[in-house]
């Protein structure tokens, strides 16, 4: 594990705003960093990440569900299950070539979220380094073996 982080806040996640993480469990990877006061996260080694998390949900306004997706500078848009309450988690494999990425976990439900006041632990983030080869995906073969 590269990294684990946790949010003990009890906060409301407006729409298409960050969780903000407030404490450090694990950091045993120099090249991966978090910014506590935005939300974001920067990967400047390359290699492929598998990134996990969850939070406690607690309610969403004028909503019928709620999502949260690892948004990032590169485009990526990878979208959790979704649930009205409780505990939702996703995950994702991104893969960072040019030596830079940066991402949030964002709320992408269509109001605001707020996390559960029940629990000491609200959210958890953690980010493993599974290869240090990678693939662009922008690249044209990787495209293609996508639409076979």
């Amino acid at each position: 594990m590269c990294l684990q982080i946790q949010s003990t806040l009890n906060n409301i996640i407006d729409k298409d705003q960050p969780i903000i993480f407030n404490k450090c469990i694990i950091n045993a990877n120099q090249n991966i960093t978090y910014n506590y006061n935005n939300g974001h996260f920067t990967i400047n080694s390359n290699g492929i990440y598998y990134i996990r998390w969850w939070a406690n949900i607690h309610s969403c306004n004028d909503s019928d569900y709620v999502s949260f997706a690892i948004k990032s500078c590169k485009g990526h848009n990878i979208e959790s299950c979704t649930t009205k309450k409780e505990q939702l988690c996703g995950d994702a494999i991104v893969s960072v070539y040019d030596s830079h990425l940066n991402f949030s976990l964002n709320n992408n439900s269509s109001s605001s979220v707020s996390l559960s006041p029940y629990t000491n632990i609200k959210a958890n983030l953690s980010i493993f380094k599974i290869s240090n080869s990678y693939f662009r995906d922008d690249n044209p073969l990787f495209k293609r073996s996508i639409n076979l």
